[in-house]
C-alpha cells in the first residue's frame, strides 16, 4: 500500500503540472488573441455556412467510429473477449472524459478501469489503452513523414514544420522502443514498473510485428487522420476560407502531434498557435486559422456528448468503482489491477 504522505506529496505534483498546462493555455490563447484581427475572426466565425458544420459533426462521428473500431482490434489481438458494441460505448464514453477533464488522459484512465470491471485483466487492460495510443499517434507521424516534404519543397523549406517533424521522428523512435520493451534483462523484472514495461513491449511486439494485425490497427489509424483532414476541410468550407482538402489534410496532422504534447489544457492555445502559424505558410489569414481552430475544437466537443449520455446509462455501481479508480489512478496511487 503506498504510504499516505507520498499520495499526497504526487497529487500535489499533478496539480502543480495542471496549473502549469492551464497557465501555458492561456498565454498562448492570450498571444494569438492578440496576434489576430478580432473583428475579422468574428465576422468569419458568423458569416460561416452551417451545412458544412452539419458535414464536418457527421465526419467527427465517423472519426469516433474508426478509433472505436481501431481499440477493438487491439483488444481481439490481445485476446479479450468483447463484443464491437461494447467496445464502441466505453471509446466513446473515454472520448468524453477525455475532452472534457482538464488533463486530457482522465478518459484513457476510465476506460481502463471499465474493462477491468469487465473481468479484463488490469494489465491487459492498460496495454490496450496505451497501445491504442500509440498506433493513433505512429500514424499521424506517419502522415506527417510523408507529407511534409510535399510542402517543403512546395514553399521552399518552413521552419514552422522543423517542430512537427522533429516530433513525428520521435513519435516512430518510441514506437521501436515500445516493441523492444520485451528484451528487458531477466534480472531486472524484480522491479514492479520494469515488469510492467515488459509485459508491455511483449504486447506491442504481438501486435505490430505481425503485418495482418499491424496493417489493420494502423490502417485504420491512418484512415481516422484522413477523417479528421476532412473534417477540417468541411469547416474551413463553411468558413470561406480557400483551401485545398489536401491542403487540410497535410497541414491538420503537425497540428494535431503538436496538440498530442502534454503541455497544455486540452491542446487548446497549442493548437490555435499551430493552426495559425502552419495554415499561413498557405496564406491563411490568422484570424480565419484561428476561427477554424476554435470551431474544430468545439465540434470536437459537441459531438463527444453522447459519450456523457452512455456514462449515465451505465449501471450505478459501475459508474462508482469506475469513478473511484480513475480518481486514484490520475492522483497517483497504486491500482489493484494485476
Amino acid at each position: 500500500m503506498t504510504d499516505p504522505a507520498d499520495v499526497r506529496s504526487i497529487a500535489h505534483r499533478a496539480w502543480f503540472f495542471r496549473a502549469i498546462k492551464f497557465a501555458l493555455s492561456v498565454l498562448a490563447l492570450c498571444f494569438i488573441f492578440f496576434w489576430v484581427d478580432p473583428r475579422s475572426a468574428w465576422k468569419d466565425f458568423v458569416g460561416q455556412k452551417p451545412i458544412f458544420l452539419v458535414a464536418a459533426i457527421a465526419i467527427f462521428t465517423i472519426q469516433i467510429g474508426l478509433g472505436a473500431i481501431r481499440w477493438h482490434a487491439i483488444l481481439i489481438q490481445l485476446g479479450v473477449r468483447i463484443s464491437a458494441v461494447r467496445s464502441l460505448k466505453l471509446f466513446y464514453i473515454s472520448a468524453f472524459f477525455n475532452s472534457y477533464l482538464w488533463g486530457g488522459i482522465g478518459g484513457d484512465a476510465l476506460r481502463v478501469w471499465l474493462l477491468y470491471a469487465d473481468n479484463v485483466s488490469g494489465r491487459i487492460a492498460l496495454n490496450s489503452v496505451l497501445l491504442d495510443r500509440v498506433a493513433a499517434v505512429t500514424a499521424v507521424a506517419i502522415l506527417v513523414l510523408l507529407t511534409a516534404p510535399i510542402y517543403l519543397w512546395q514553399l521552399g523549406g518552413a521552419w514552422n514544420m522543423i517542430v512537427p517533424v522533429g516530433v513525428a521522428v520521435a513519435a516512430i523512435a518510441g514506437l521501436l522502443v515500445v516493441i523492444n520493451l520485451d528484451r528487458i534483462p531477466a534480472s531486472w523484472r524484480n522491479v514492479r514498473l520494469l515488469s510492467y514495461l515488459q509485459t508491455l513491449g511483449a504486447a506491442a511486439r504481438m501486435l505490430f510485428s505481425q503485418p495482418k494485425a499491424a496493417r489493420y490497427v494502423i490502417g485504420f489509424a491512418i484512415i481516422a487522420q484522413v477523417a479528421l483532414g476532412l473534417a477540417t476541410y468541411a469547416v474551413a468550407s463553411g468558413l470561406g476560407i480557400a483551401v485545398s482538402a489536401f491542403d487540410c489534410l497535410v497541414l491538420v496532422q503537425p497540428v494535431t502531434l503538436v496538440t498530442i504534447l502534454p503541455i497544455s489544457i486540452g491542446g487548446w492555445g497549442v493548437r490555435e498557435t499551430a493552426m495559425v502559424l502552419l495554415f499561413g505558410l498557405i496564406g491563411v489569414p490568422a484570424s480565419s486559422a484561428l476561427v477554424l481552430s476554435v470551431q474544430m475544437g468545439l465540434l470536437a466537443m459537441l459531438v463527444v456528448l453522447p459519450g456523457g449520455v452512455l456514462w449515465l446509462l451505465l449501471n450505478p455501481t459501475d459508474r462508482s468503482n469506475a469513478a473511484a479508480g480513475t480518481k486514484v489512478t490520475l492522483s497517483g496511487e497504486e491500482t489493484t489491477c494485476s
